[in-house]
């Protein structure tokens, strides 16, 4: 059984759940645990527990830590960066196995468990924010923490540990510059056989569109990074607003991705395109 977890609260429940519709349409043998962080979306997600859907209450872990607790209290916004880490290591020493952390504006084009077959035995898996070189240190951090995933073996139970903390305690002002994700930096000490960066992976995001070439996509589901094909196997829809007449692709990444390539290119466009769909469908299923 492949053990994921994401983090929403209601304003966030529909992309949530789309990323549910998209592993139960494209993966196997899978459950998402769903924490949800506020009463409204509890309420409305508990109903559909099943197999591969459990749903959890954050109050559940806020009742018996108190720093958790003093953090919503102060900080809603980084409370959400806290949770990621924090209930991924919940989930892991509840159940024993591997866990990935998955943001819930994240889409699977693909199947999860190809992503994970990739990672082979390695302890932890990160993926690049490919737009920024390894060879100097930025403040968002070389790392999306849209998807991260850990072994639970002594190595990934120390690193998910240490990442939980450091962000819940807020410790390590030079690494707190981009909310949890700059702390994933830190994992780049780990010998080669330990760490899973990227491999042949396709995955996009806003700021890392422009870096693409898409003119098989609608053909073969690859984009073409560096003269190399790879299956786009998720994307992050990072900032995506919607109603349900349209869409606007991002709010604040136009310095990565020009706004007219999400209009122009037309792999780029179906990509955008068809999440757009997915959402919609999600509301009329959940009654959002």
């Amino acid at each position: 059984m492949i053990n994921l977890c994401v983090v929403s609260d209601y304003n966030f429940l529909a992309k949530g759940l789309t990323l549910y519709e998209s592993l139960l349409k494209n993966s196997t043998d899978f459950v998402l645990h769903y924490l949800c962080f506020d009463e409204r979306a509890y309420n409305k997600l508990k109903p559909y527990e099943c197999k591969s859907l459990k749903v959890y209450s954050d109050l559940t872990y806020r009742v018996v830590d108190p720093a958790l607790k003093k953090l919503k209290e102060e900080d809603k916004k980084y409370y959400s960066y806290a949770l990621a880490s924090y209930f991924s290591r919940e989930m892991m020493r509840t159940w024993k196995t591997p866990i990935t952390y998955i943001d819930s504006d994240i889409y699977f084009h693909q199947s999860i468990n190809n992503m994970l077959d990739k990672m082979g035995t390695k302890d932890i898996g990160i993926f690049r924010h490919r737009q920024y070189s390894m060879d100097y240190p930025n403040g968002n951090g070389w790392f999306n923490v849209g998807v991260v995933h850990f072994k639970n073996t002594a190595c990934g139970e120390e690193y998910l540990d240490w990442w939980a903390d450091a962000v819940l305690h807020r410790k390590y002002p030079g690494l707190a510059t981009c909310g949890d994700q700059r702390y994933l930096d830190v994992f780049t000490v780990l010998p080669e056989s330990f760490l899973f960066i990227d491999g042949d992976i396709g995955h996009g995001a806003p700021w890392q569109w422009m870096l693409y070439n898409f003119d098989s996509y609608a053909e073969d589901g690859c984009i073409c990074w560096r003269g190399k094909k790879q299956k786009l196997i998720f994307s992050h829809f990072s900032q995506f607003i919607y109603d349900m007449e349209s869409y606007k692709p991002t709010t604040m990444h136009f310095c990565f991705t020009p706004e007219n390539m999400y209009t122009e290119d037309a792999g780029l466009k179906k990509i955008y395109d068809d999440y757009y769909m997915e959402i919609k469908k999600t509301h009329g299923k959940y009654v959002l």
